[in-house]
């Protein structure tokens, strides 16, 4: 009977790890194995291996994401700074974590710790969503101050059409719809960071949909500077007419 349970407690590791869960703690539940028990290395190897996996994916994944930011020139530094800060705190901390389940005594701690990689830090369901939300808010800002600019190219044509006698009505009237559309947009993704740069990992664990409100003002920004874009070609074909 305790051959029988090591070895479905060992097949269990197998499966929830293997599925990138955090319930490796309840595949050990029917099991009394403990490092007493020379049958339990393997199992206590597997678990530490297939741990380790898993912070070496996280850490690669976390360098990655830092070295695409500092490419990104439109993040500004503010945001640069917080978010490089939580790329490279998280990388550290798992590393640590990862020495700590190297040595762990025995399944109970293992468990907990391997657990922890998943649980406490949410590499994938939070801190890399959110440096890719915070960096396409920064660039839509940048997007807006763009359109921002070439609008008031326009309005300088649109002076000298009106100085020239020609009827710039239907110009006018694009172009201020333009710079409401620019405003909207720059002021929908400069309100992306203030939602989500504060959250942690017990925020995502508490609500999985923690992210949902900055994707739909990313969302909002964008449709608003797409507007704003074909506003300003249809400004340009009211001075062509």
């Amino acid at each position: 009977m305790r051959r029988s349970r090591l070895a479905a407690a060992g097949l269990a590791v197998a499966v929830g790890l293997g599925a990138g869960t955090a319930t490796a703690g309840s595949a050990f539940a029917a099991g009394t194995v403990t490092t007493r028990d020379t049958r339990a290395t393997p199992i206590l190897d597997a678990l530490r291996s297939r741990c380790g996996q898993a912070v070496d994916t996280r850490v690669t994944a976390l360098t990655a994401a830092g070295s695409l930011l500092a490419q990104v020139k439109a993040v500004t530094a503010d945001h640069r700074s917080a978010l490089s800060s939580v790329l490279t705190g998280d990388s550290t901390a798992l590393q640590t974590l990862k020495t700590k389940m190297q040595s762990d005594p025995d399944l109970a701690a293992l468990t907990a710790d391997c657990r922890s990689v998943f649980t406490d830090y949410r590499v994938f369901a939070l801190v890399l969503p959110r440096t890719r939300l915070v960096a396409a808010a920064d660039i839509s800002g940048a997007v807006a101050d763009r359109l921002s600019s070439v609008a008031d190219a326009l309005d300088a044509a649109i002076a000298k059409a009106g100085s020239a006698g020609r009827d710039t009505a239907a110009a006018k009237a694009d172009l201020a719809a333009m710079r409401a559309k620019i405003d909207a947009g720059r002021t929908a993704a400069a309100g992306v960071a203030g939602q989500i740069l504060g959250l942690t990992s017990a925020d995502w664990n508490a609500n999985h949909d923690v992210l949902a409100p900055a994707r739909q003002s990313l969302r909002t920004a964008r449709a608003d500077l797409v507007a704003a874009r074909d506003l300003g070609r249809k400004v340009v074909a009211d001075l062509r007419a």
